[in-house]
């Protein structure tokens, strides 16, 4: 499910860049209004993710997402001029997307029955003296 939100995250914050692009500086109230909102949304959809999937994965694939959809944005909706760097530049990002979710850890059920997750282990997380 982190993955849902973490895509619904990457394309509300793109929204929202593409909205800040569009409220020239933010002098076009209902720009800057839907900028806030695609920003707070985009907030609310990361922090939905993160319950379930590592900071570094999520908040990157995100981010890595967003860095693509606003690419695409800029060449379709603001006639921005792509180049080779460009194109480059993002067929890196997308590769980083991959290794860092092939990369990723096993989830949080799965790690707390790792052979590793005794007393101690279970004491530090929560505090309590170990055995």
């Amino acid at each position: 499910m982190y993955l849902f939100w973490t895509i619904a995250a990457a394309v509300t914050f793109t929204a929202g860049g593409a909205f800040m692009k569009a409220s020239d500086g933010m002098t076009r109230f209902g720009l800057t209004f839907a900028m806030y909102a695609s920003f707070a949304a985009g907030a609310t959809f990361q922090a939905l993710a993160l319950r379930q999937a590592e900071l570094g994965v999520a908040y990157m694939f995100s981010l890595g997402l967003e860095a693509v959809l606003i690419f695409a944005f800029g060449q379709v909706f603001f006639a921005e001029r792509a180049s080779l760097p460009k194109v480059v530049g993002v067929a890196t990002i997308i590769v980083g997307m991959f290794l860092m979710h092939r990369g990723e850890a096993p989830s949080r059920e799965r790690a707390e029955d790792a052979p590793n997750s005794g007393p101690v282990q279970t004491a530090c997380l929560t505090g309590e003296p170990g055995a």
